[in-house]
């Protein structure tokens, strides 16, 4: 009530930021209920905002179909952030399935394949309404995507644009872009500048990308070091499985096997089978202690089944001679032929002494 006695109205401006704050201060309830208020009188920023609310597993439990729900909503009262996710969630493999892309989707879909074509139509949307974010992917989907999809003319136009408009994925694949074509060293540095703009962004693959040039450059291991831990930091895979290798390589930092292993075992659970294989050689090699053989047996065995061919090429050895375990010729010849088959010159040549 005002102080006149009458009701008081809120503009929806005010009713949106009012919901916030009941969520930033632990009201949940109050605050989804305001959401939900807004959302279903037609308003496009709390639509949105809802979607964002069930893709984020926070205040409440994730469930991509409402998110889906609520951002089609959205994008259909013309919110362009609402276009760009819609795009994201079909390049994600999460994204609408039907042919006709507005329609309410009242079931919670399954992650599938990518549907590029979806996600082109909704960052064409979004790019319509001026989106920045959304012209950047537009463009790795012009540049990156099936070949039916490619204009990579548009797309170097459109990474462009959303650089000059602040975005930083736009930064980074401007830079990325200018990079791969340079001709010269001003050229190269012409490419960098942006990377390094998308990293100041806070984009953690600009930062390991920054570190890979400065460590193929040489020389400049410790200026690496710093970009990889950075992105390393955010969840980068690849750039934890650097951080474990310059800490057990001392590039860049002081040698620390155990933070070496700790970075590594990060890598592997993100997917990267290489630092897979390279925490059962820390476990193998022992490095000052006794080798963990059972320890190094069970991570050989996982970069084997994700594919890798060294790894199978060391297990084998240490099976044929029974290195911590009883010794078992037949499956060490086994993992030589799954090394030699994927090309590998070691196990083609232990095979050939074999025979």
């Amino acid at each position: 009530m005002s102080k006149l006695g009458f009701p008081l109205f809120l503009r929806p401006e005010a009713k949106l930021q009012s919901a916030k704050r009941l969520l930033e201060s632990g009201k949940v309830r109050q605050g989804l209920r305001q959401f939900h208020t807004l959302a279903t009188s037609g308003n496009a920023e709390a639509q949105f905002a809802l979607g964002e609310l069930y893709l984020a597993d926070k205040d409440v439990p994730i469930n991509p179909g409402e998110a889906l729900r609520w951002f089609q909503k959205a994008a259909d009262h013309g919110h362009a952030q609402a276009c760009y996710k819609l795009a994201q969630l079909c390049y994600m493999g999460l994204g609408p399935t039907s042919a006709n892309r507005t329609t309410v989707f009242e079931r919670i879909p399954e992650q599938g394949e990518p549907d590029y074509e979806g996600a082109l139509h909704w960052t064409a949307k979004a790019v319509d309404r001026g989106d920045a974010d959304g012209m950047a992917m537009m463009a790795h989907l012009l540049m990156q995507g099936p070949d039916s999809l490619r204009d990579p003319e548009k797309g170097r136009e459109l990474y462009r644009r959303a650089a000059e408009a602040g975005s930083v994925q736009g930064l980074y694949g401007y830079g990325l872009d200018l990079l791969g074509t340079a001709q010269n060293a001003t050229e190269r540095e012409h490419g960098l500048v942006y990377i390094r703009k998308a990293a100041q962004g806070g984009l953690a693959d600009a930062e390991l990308t920054l570190g890979t040039v400065l460590e193929y450059e040489g020389g400049k291991d410790t200026q690496a070091f710093d970009h990889f831990m950075k992105a390393a930091e955010n969840g980068r895979p690849g750039a934890q499985m650097k951080v474990g290798i310059a800490y057990y390589q001392g590039r860049g930092v002081e040698r620390d096997v155990s933070k070496a292993e700790t970075w590594l075992r990060k890598a592997a659970q993100g997917g990267e089978i290489e630092a897979i294989a390279l925490v059962g050689d820390i476990n193998l090699q022992g490095d000052g202690v006794t080798p963990n053989f059972p320890e190094a047996h069970s991570w050989y065995r996982r970069a084997v089944q994700s594919g890798h061919a060294g790894a199978a090429v060391t297990l084998a050895q240490l099976l044929y001679n029974g290195m911590g375990c009883a010794a078992d010729p037949a499956e060490a010849r086994k993992l030589l032929d799954f090394a030699a088959s994927r090309g590998n010159a070691a196990a083609k040549e232990l095979l050939q002494r074999l025979r």
